[in-house]
């Protein structure tokens, strides 16, 4: 999992916990931002224009036509798209198994119990 997807585990699961420091914050900030330039860098690169009468074009201008747009948009898509859903899928999958094996808090003490029988008799005698 990555460490956002950890780090909202733990809030769901350990409210109270502290979580990220500032200085892990600022480096996964500065990791996702890394990426996104790295990721809009060969567009950027390989983008030309070409002027034609009444218009202008802007295209990618691939080295390798027939195989580079079509690789860059699965790295694309599997590191936007498809590792967050997954990441996603697996830490709410976590936390769902969690908060469902665990007990109702205040359920299991017996005192509880004599409470609720108590607030059902008076709501009886009213």
């Amino acid at each position: 999992m990555t460490a956002i997807a950890v780090d909202r585990y733990m809030a769901i699961i350990y409210p109270l916990k502290p979580r990220l420091s500032g200085k892990a914050t600022t480096g996964v900030i500065i990791c996702i931002w890394s990426l996104a330039i790295v990721l809009a860098f060969p567009l950027c690169y390989f983008s030309t224009t070409q002027t034609l009468p009444r218009r202008t074009l802007c295209y990618v201008a691939w080295p390798r036509m027939a195989q580079d747009p079509l690789m860059y948009h699965i790295i694309v898509a599997a590191l936007v798209y498809v590792l967050p859903l997954v990441v996603m899928g697996i830490t709410y999958t976590i936390v769902g198994l969690t908060l469902w094996g665990g007990e109702i808090p205040g359920d299991s003490s017996d005192n509880y119990h004599g409470q609720l029988r108590a607030k059902r008799k008076v709501s009886m005698l009213a």
